[in-house]
């Protein structure tokens, strides 16, 4: 996830994740590493996102059912809250809210606010395991499953 001049990466399998920023100089460029955890805010499949210098998304690695949606503090790469039972989700970040896919089919909106976890709605939209990323066009909202996929009309 890019971050004007920085980046923020991570992995599963042992990797973690890190922040860093680059610069370019007149010899190439160069990364300074601004944190690191190894093995900590795993994001297996998914790509948190950005709001406000907070990252949300699901850090979790091989939590199936249990891992867990996360707000952190980008640049100090602190964990402010998580909520368990999300595992390898998505999440997207649409307007003002946070649209989170959970693996077992539930669709949550979420208030993106770094003090508490704020879950304004739930619906279980899918049956299968849901390792995708919701995609949002057109008001219409696409989600699919190892077995089915739905559009929903959030137009309203």
């Amino acid at each position: 996830m890019v971050n004007g001049d920085k980046v923020y990466c991570s992995a599963g399998y042992g990797v973690g994740a890190g922040y860093c920023q680059i610069r370019k100089t007149d010899q190439g460029f160069t990364a300074e590493e601004i944190w690191r955890r190894p093995n900590g805010l795993v994001n297996h499949w998914s790509t948190p996102v950005l709001h406000q210098g907070f990252l949300f998304g699901m850090f979790s690695f091989k939590e199936h059912g249990r891992g867990p949606l996360k707000c952190v503090d980008l640049e100090a790469g602190k964990e402010i809250w998580e909520k368990d039972g999300y595992g390898p989700g998505n999440v997207i970040l649409t307007g003002n809210c946070l649209v989170a896919l959970a693996d077992d089919g539930h669709l949550v909106l979420i208030e993106p606010s770094s003090s508490e976890y704020k879950e304004l709605a739930r619906a279980k939209v899918v049956s299968g395991k849901c390792w995708s990323t919701p995609t949002l066009s057109n008001g219409r909202l696409f989600v699919r499953s190892t077995v089915e996929g739905v559009c929903l009309d959030v137009s309203r």
